[in-house]
C-alpha cells in the first residue's frame, strides 16, 4: 500500500508539474502574440506609455511639487499604522509611508499592474517588507473591511469613476477613528499638472465628499500648486 501511495504522489507531482508548464507557455504565447496589449495602460486616465509615465511621475520637479515628507509629517501616523495609498503608481508615498509606519502595513493599491511591478522592484532594491501591492478594480480598491487607519488619494482623486459612490463605498474600509487624506492639483490653469478642463471646478470635490459621507476635518496650505485636506466619516444625525 505504501508503494502505491508513493507511486500516486510522484503521478501528482508529475501532473502539477505538467499544468504549470503548459500554463508558462501559455502566457508566453500571449506575450508574444499580443504586443498591443502591453503598451495599454489599464488606468483610463494616463498615458499608454507606462514605462514613461511612470518616470514622469517619478521626476524630482513632482517630488518636490508633491513635498511627501511634508504630508506625512502632517498626518502624524503612529508607528503602526496601517495605510491605504490609493493610486500608488511606483511608490512615491508608499515607500516613505513604509518608512513612516515600520510596524504597520502600507496597502499600494493601483489599477495597472506595470506600475506595481515598478512598486515590487523599488521595495526589493530598499529591502522594504511592509508594503502589500493590490491590484484594484475600477470600482474598488479592495482593501480589508475595517481595518485601515488612513486612506492617501494623491493625483487621483479626479480620475476615479462615480465618485460620490466610490468615495462612499471608502467608508466601509476605515478603522474607527480612520481619516482620509486628499492631495490634488487646484483647479484652473497651473504651470504643472494637467489642463484646466481635466481637472474638478472649485469646489466640486468637497460637496462630492460630503454627499458620500465624509466630514473636512482639516485643510492645510502647505503646497503651492495643490489642495491638501484631510477628513473623517460625517457623523450620523
Amino acid at each position: 500500500m505504501e508503494r502505491i501511495a508513493r507511486t500516486r504522489r510522484r503521478g501528482s507531482l508529475r501532473l502539477i508539474r505538467s499544468a504549470a508548464t503548459l500554463l508558462a507557455a501559455a502566457v508566453l504565447a500571449c506575450q508574444s502574440s499580443a504586443p498591443e496589449l502591453e503598451a495599454h495602460n489599464r488606468d483610463r486616465h494616463g498615458p499608454p506609455d507606462v514605462e514613461r509615465y511612470i518616470e514622469m511621475l517619478e521626476r524630482d520637479e513632482r517630488i518636490r511639487d508633491l513635498q511627501p515628507d511634508v504630508v506625512i509629517e502632517a498626518l502624524r501616523l503612529p508607528r503602526d499604522a496601517i495605510v491605504a495609498d490609493l493610486g500608488s503608481g511606483p511608490g512615491v508615498f508608499a515607500l516613505r509611508l513604509a518608512r513612516a509606519c515600520p510596524t504597520g502595513v502600507v496597502y499600494a493599491v493601483d489599477v495597472e499592474p506595470r506600475q506595481l511591478d515598478a512598486l515590487r522592484a523599488r521595495m526589493a532594491k530598499r529591502d522594504v517588507h511592509n508594503i502589500v501591492p493590490v491590484l484594484a478594480s475600477y470600482d474598488d480598491p479592495h482593501l480589508p473591511p475595517g481595518r485601515v487607519d488612513l486612506i492617501l488619494i494623491s493625483d487621483t482623486y479626479h480620475h476615479l469613476s462615480e465618485r460620490v459612490e466610490y468615495m462612499r463605498r471608502l467608508l466601509r474600509y476605515l478603522a474607527p477613528g480612520g481619516r482620509l487624506a486628499i492631495l490634488e492639483f487646484k483647479p484652473g490653469d497651473l504651470p504643472v499638472g494637467p489642463p484646466a478642463h481635466h481637472k474638478l471646478p472649485e469646489g466640486q470635490r468637497q460637496r462630492e465628499l460630503q454627499e458620500a459621507g465624509w466630514e473636512r476635518e482639516l485643510r492645510l496650505d502647505a503646497h503651492r500648486y495643490h489642495e491638501f485636506e484631510i477628513w473623517h466619516r460625517a457623523p450620523k444625525h
